[in-house]
C-alpha cells in the first residue's frame, strides 16, 4: 500500500513512518523544514517530498504526484505560533486542509487519517470529563481549524465515500519538543531532569492534563486506519493514555523516584487555576479496540531513556 504522511518529520508523523517502514509499507513523507532528525535510521527507506501546506497548489501537486491509497494528514501549524500569526495558521490549517482533502479525493485516495486535538473543546466544557459528545467551543484559532477539519472530513466521508477518520489527541509526551505550550510541561518535567537540568513547572501540582506517549499516538493512528470500515461509527475519536490521569505533582513524584536529586519546582503565576482536562475515550475503545501501552512509570522510563540517548 502506498501511504503518504504530511508532517512526516514531526513528533507523531515520523513515528508513524518508522512503524510503517517496519511493516514493509511504501511510505512517502512530506515535509517543509528539511529537518530529518526524527527519521534517523529510516530516511533512506522512505520517499521524501518537499511540501508547504500554506502555499496554494502545493497539496494538489503532491497528491497528484504520489496518488496515495492512504493519507495520514499530520501537517499543521500548532497553537503557540498560530496565536502569534492567526492568518498564517488559517492559511495552512484551514485553506491547506481544504485543498488537501479535495486533492486526496481527486487523486483517488481511499482513506484519510486526520490529526485533531482536544484543543477543539476549549475551556468552556462545563467541567468534568470530556467525551466525543462534548460540545466543541475552541478558544484558539488552532482549535477552530481542527473543528473545521473534523467536520469537513465527515462531510467528505458521507458525500464522496472518502474513508475519513480523525483522532483528537491530548498532550503528547516525548523528548525533543521545543515549541512551548501550556501543556508542554508534561514532557519537559521528565526530559529536563533526565538531562540533569532543573525544571520549573508553571501550573499548580494539582493540575491535570490528559497525556499520551508519542509512540502510543502513532500506534493509535495506524490502528484506527486498520480498523474495519463497518466498526467506524463516531468518525472522530478522542484517545487517551494513562487512566486515571496523574496530576502534575504525581508526575513529578514519579520522575523524582526515577531520578534521585531531580530538581523540579512548582511556580505557577499568582492566581493560576489548576485546571483539569480528563478524557473519556470509550468510543475508541469500544469501536476499534484502542488501548494505550504505556502506564505512568513506563512512559517516564521511556522518555528518560530517549532523552539520554539510550
Amino acid at each position: 500500500m502506498t501511504t503518504l504522511i504530511t508532517g512526516g518529520t514531526g513528533f507523531i508523523g515520523a513515528e508513524i513512518a518508522r512503524m510503517l517502514v517496519g511493516q514493509g509499507e511504501d511510505v512517502h513523507v512530506a515535509h517543509r523544514s528539511g529537518n530529518l532528525g526524527r527519521l534517523e535510521g529510516i530516511a533512506d527507506q522512505v520517499q521524501l517530498h518537499q511540501f508547504d501546506l500554506s502555499v496554494p497548489g502545493s497539496a494538489s501537486a503532491l497528491l497528484a504526484k504520489v496518488a496515495p491509497e492512504r493519507l495520514f494528514h499530520f501537517g499543521a501549524i500548532l497553537t503557540a505560533p498560530g496565536e502569534e500569526d492567526p492568518q498564517a495558521l488559517l492559511q495552512a490549517n484551514a485553506a491547506g486542509f481544504i485543498e488537501t482533502i479535495e486533492a486526496a479525493r481527486t487523486a483517488g485516495t481511499r482513506q484519510m487519517i486526520f490529526a485533531s486535538s482536544i484543543g477543539t473543546y476549549g475551556r468552556d466544557t462545563g467541567g468534568g470529563t470530556i467525551n466525543d459528545m462534548t460540545l466543541q467551543r475552541p478558544h484558539s484559532v488552532y482549535g477552530v481549524s481542527k473543528v473545521l477539519g473534523e467536520n469537513l472530513g465527515a462531510y467528505y466521508r458521507h458525500k464522496y465515500g472518502l474513508d475519513f477518520r480523525g483522532l483528537r489527541y491530548p498532550s503528547i509526551v516525548g523528548p525533543g519538543v521545543t515549541t512551548w505550550s501550556v501543556a508542554q510541561y508534561t514532557s519537559w518535567i521528565i526530559e529536563k531532569p533526565a538531562l540533569g537540568e532543573p525544571f520549573e513547572v508553571w501550573v499548580p501540582p494539582e493540575a491535570v492534563v490528559a497525556i499520551l506517549h508519542y509512540q502510543d499516538a502513532a500506534r493509535a493512528a495506524i490502528e484506527l486506519s486498520e480498523a474495519p470500515l463497518e466498526s467506524i461509527e463516531s468518525i472522530n475519536y478522542l484517545v487517551d493514555g494513562i487512566q486515571p490521569t496523574p496530576n502534575a505533582g504525581e508526575l513529578a513524584d514519579v520522575v523524582r523516584a526515577r531520578i534521585p536529586g531531580a530538581e523540579i519546582a512548582f511556580a505557577p503565576p499568582e492566581g493560576a487555576a489548576a485546571g483539569s482536562v480528563r478524557i473519556d475515550d470509550s468510543a475508541a475503545r469500544q469501536e476499534w479496540g484502542w488501548e494505550p501501552a504505556f502506564d505512568t512509570e513506563g512512559m517516564v522510563d521511556a522518555v528518560i531513556a530517549e532523552a539520554r540517548g539510550n
